[in-house]
């Protein structure tokens, strides 16, 4: 992980969270979508990249969205400039899995996760 490109995008997932509808309209956000991004990293840093997407786009018995958090890793990414035209979701954008597209991931990820510290957390976490 690269601490200056994560300081650098703390500012866009900032703006993701409201994107993707994250955060309610008073700027809340449930503890548990933090606990969930926690565990994206880590099922990215102890297995692979594109399992880790697949399992994360279905919300399963999570009490909230899993796929708010691609989508917003995506976004972070996109305003990034390292998407591609043709990659419409993060599981496109993974498909080559390379360590830098791994990195990329993580990085968007941990400031996604520190991006919610500055909203007011609420809830149970998961």
């Amino acid at each position: 992980m690269n601490k200056n490109v994560i300081n650098d995008e703390i500012a866009i997932a900032y703006d993701a969270i409201w994107e993707q509808q994250i955060a309610n309209e008073k700027g809340e956000v449930n503890k548990t979508y933090r606990g969930q991004v926690t565990s994206f990293g880590a099922a990215v840093l102890m297995g692979s990249l594109l399992p880790s997407i697949a399992f994360f786009s279905d919300s399963g018995k999570s009490s909230v969205d899993r796929e708010k958090i691609l989508k917003a890793i995506f976004y972070i990414l996109q305003k990034r400039g390292k998407i591609e035209q043709n990659e419409k979701d993060l599981f496109e954008y993974a498909g080559m899995e390379t360590d830098e597209k791994r990195e990329e991931i993580l990085n968007a990820a941990t400031a996604l996760k520190l991006a919610m510290n500055l909203f007011h957390l609420t809830g149970d976490k998961g």
